[in-house]
């Protein structure tokens, strides 16, 4: 039970990238920490019936939420290692591909791809793809988290969907943020708070990845030395000014395609 009659309430999701982010928020004595799907988080965002979320950046794009929390994000400087689609055909011969329904930021970003690189536009189906059975009704799946590991690459066309943004725009991709609520953005007298707990969340997670990826690896079954590769390797966790220009590309490149209706600007919250 939360001692205080009024936390601050977070929401994330429970994925291998998150882990360094949420050090300690469980214990916090100030915070009530939800986890759900991206989705979900980003519908209890939109309701105010939370104060913060790590949400798609799509959602953000579409209107979802407030003010960006400074400083903090879920991005790629090149690949990725987590979103790949794996085709038995190159991808610009491709007509119709299953997406993944675990990320509409993922979606999103290969929509905008596969128009900026190949201006091919495929039927795109969302399912759950299974890696025991991935190829069962469809040729090209795009695949997200964990389970894109799990996959034997040999015989099939891998793309790695950070790596070629990365080609494309020589930009990070930014796949998820903290976004403030409405409230929370305008006129809440504990913004400043939060967003120092958040940050100090992501501080105590960096200064312990070894145990925390130890920690995962017996929770997933998964290698605790991947794991740590992953998180210094692959993702990264600031919010910079490269990674904001990279947000505002992306942004331009989903209104073009009609991905977000008519995309909000890009805003950073004042401490």
């Amino acid at each position: 039970m939360n001692p205080v009659s009024n936390p601050l309430r977070v929401g994330a999701v429970s994925f291998v990238n998150t882990v360094p982010l949420i050090d300690g928020l469980d214990e916090h004595p100030q915070v009530l920490l939800q986890r759900d799907l991206p989705a979900r988080l980003a519908d209890l965002l939109a309701e105010d019936r939370i104060d913060v979320g790590l949400i798609p950046v799509v959602e953000y794009l579409r209107g979802v939420g407030g003010d960006l929390v400074p400083g903090i994000c879920i991005a790629a400087h090149g690949a990725v290692r987590t979103v790949k689609v794996f085709s038995q055909d190159p991808l610009d011969q491709v007509v119709e591909i299953a997406v993944d329904r675990g990320s509409r930021s993922s979606v999103a970003l290969l929509r905008v791809l596969l128009g900026e690189m190949y201006g091919n536009e495929p039927d795109m189906h969302i399912c759950e793809p299974r890696p025991d059975a991935l190829f069962a009704h469809y040729e090209t799946v795009l695949v997200i988290g964990d389970r894109a590991d799990e996959i034997d690459p040999t015989g099939l066309h891998v793309y790695d969907l950070g790596e070629m943004w990365h080609e494309l725009t020589g930009l990070p991709f930014v796949f998820a943020t903290w976004v403030l609520s409405e409230r929370m953005s305008v006129a809440d007298v504990r913004r400043g708070e939060l967003i120092g707990i958040l940050s100090a969340a992501r501080d105590s997670g960096f200064g312990r990845l070894e145990e925390l990826a130890q920690v995962e690896a017996l929770r997933r079954r998964m290698d605790a030395g991947s794991i740590q590769q992953y998180w210094r390797e692959n993702i990264h966790y600031t919010l910079g000014e490269a990674e904001l220009a990279g947000l505002k590309r992306f942004a331009e490149l989903a209104t073009k395609y009609d991905l977000v209706g008519e995309s909000r600007a890009v805003r950073v919250a004042q401490m």
